[in-house]
């Protein structure tokens, strides 16, 4: 398989801090090399950046510009025979852009969303006006269009192709609305018991129709401070790292996954390695 892979280094629209020195970690412990082993043939990575003649006051249009400039990356890498991309994100405010570009590639999207949290607040629901709440319910058009529209994804993610695995920590206006929306929704709880890959196969290829081509975002937080330390929110508990990993290796082996993300890695707090290693392994397991 060729694998593109492109790097978002910001954490929401700040470059050279915390998780946005996440992705040239990846690339520094050995991640082309291994995909490469793999068999897979890797492309050189392609940077994102933002001109500082396109910088406002303002960091949504900020994001809204950047995910612009990812979703023009991932659509010109889908024109490949064979391709995937991968794409490591500073944190997760950056994913609206690879579904954009997913979405202009090959039409309708599904999203697999694996993370400790739902990041599906908006500007009404959400108490503390982290941004990195956001995204998910972004995507799936619930509010901020402008951010969804700058990353040219016309038509929202529709919640019959949408699926939200591994929470731990939701808000109550998110689990109201997964209550309200027809999302697939596993939570940490669930992915305790043995057989998850199972499970997680069988739901998911109920979906598998619903959309055209998929998207999985893997934010490492979902593993847990002792798997990804120093996130800015963890959560109260998380399923094992082998849980997870077979759950993503369940995702892409049901679903026609032609981009994939990794976010919120931040090098400075990861004294051991455990939290590159993590990282490295669901690279592998989401590139099959």
């Amino acid at each position: 398989m060729h694998i593109t892979i492109i790097c978002i280094p910001y954490q929401v629209d700040v470059t050279r801090w915390g998780y946005a020195n996440g992705p040239q970690a990846f690339l520094d412990h050995g991640l082309i090399a291994l995909l490469e082993a793999k068999g897979h043939t890797i492309s050189s990575p392609i940077w994102i950046e933002l001109p500082k003649a396109e910088r406002t006051r303002d960091s949504v249009t900020n994001l809204g510009r950047i995910a612009g400039r990812t979703a023009a990356a991932v659509r010109e890498a889908l024109e490949q025979d064979n391709s995937f991309v991968l794409v490591l994100e500073g944190d997760c405010t950056h994913a609206v852009g690879p579904i954009g570009g997913l979405a202009q590639a090959k039409g309708n999207p599904g999203v697999v969303w694996f993370d400790a949290h739902g990041d599906l607040n908006t500007m009404e629901t959400t108490t503390s006006g982290f941004l990195g709440g956001l995204p998910y319910a972004v995507a799936l058009g619930l509010d901020l269009d402008d951010w969804r529209l700058a990353a040219g994804l016309e038509q929202p993610v529709r919640p019959e192709a949408a699926a939200l695995i591994g929470t731990s920590d939701l808000d109550a206006p998110e689990v109201e609305l997964l209550q309200r929306y027809p999302i697939l929704h596993i939570d940490a709880k669930e992915m305790l018991q043995a057989g998850v890959g199972e499970r997680v196969q069988a739901a998911l290829q109920r979906r598998a129709g619903e959309a055209n081509a998929w998207y999985v975002h893997i934010d490492l937080d979902v593993g847990g401070p002792e798997e990804s330390p120093g996130g800015l929110t963890p959560a109260p508990y998380w399923p094992p790292s082998e849980r997870l990993l077979e759950a993503v290796r369940a995702a892409v082996q049901t679903l026609p996954v032609k981009v994939a993300s990794l976010a919120v890695y931040n090098p400075a707090t990861d004294t051991d390695g455990r939290g590159v290693r993590f990282g490295l392994d669901m690279a592998v397991a989401v590139v099959g």
